[in-house]
């Protein structure tokens, strides 16, 4: 998977000279959290809602409408905006832009091609390709297994869920021990009973089945 897959095309945007009550209409009108930083037809930084509430002036606040009128004019998104950010392509494999955002601590990654802003993608973009990898949008049943990390043992679970006419949705390794792994399977039934006795049967350890 790819982050062209998951991104949003296009963004909404803002100037470094727009003010920070532009801002805030923008986010709320496209019900978006962030806002990429446009000059010169280049990315300049990153504004996000959290920047431009830190920005404003609180609701608990006494400001009248007028002072809020006359302050956010005052306030320009490149005095706010972050300007060191972290981009990436469309191109850039979806595990490499998770890394990224964690390594980062960030939540967001403009997409950039041939240096152009074509789309924006977010740590909500990455749980949503986190959920179709492993099909939970899938009816299936979840299985456990435990067994020996050695060459040939996911062939050999294979040919014995496939044996049963069972197909498999998805599939995980979590390392257990020095030798030993869970290896965690969606499969394409609803049968628990049938399927702890298809792998009891085969003397393969189901840890756990929902």
């Amino acid at each position: 998977m790819f982050v062209r897959d998951y991104m949003t095309p296009g963004a909404v945007t803002v100037s470094p000279e727009d003010h920070l009550g532009e801002a805030l209409r923008l986010l709320k009108e496209h019900s978006i959290r962030r806002l990429p930083v446009i000059s010169k037809g280049k990315i300049a930084g990153l504004v996000t809602e959290q920047d431009l509430m830190k920005a404003s002036p609180s609701a608990a606040t006494s400001l009248s409408v007028w002072e809020i009128n006359y302050l956010f004019p005052k306030i320009k998104i490149k005095d706010i905006m972050t300007k060191k950010i972290f981009t990436v392509s469309p191109d850039t494999i979806l595990e490499e832009a998770a890394l990224i955002m964690q390594e980062k601590q960030i939540s967001t990654l403009p997409v950039l091609d041939g240096g152009k802003l074509v789309g924006i993608i977010t740590e909500s973009d990455i749980f949503k390709a986190f959920i179709d990898v492993l099909g939970l949008n899938h009816p299936s049943l979840r299985v456990t297994l435990l067994v020996q990390d050695q060459i040939g043992v996911l062939e050999n679970i294979s040919k014995v869920v496939g044996a049963a006419g069972i197909n498999i949705v998805s599939t995980i390794v979590q390392r257990f021990s020095d030798d030993r792994v869970y290896l965690i399977l969606r499969l394409d039934s609803d049968d628990v009973a049938g399927v702890t006795k298809l792998f009891d049967e085969s003397g393969i350890e189901v840890a756990h089945i929902c």
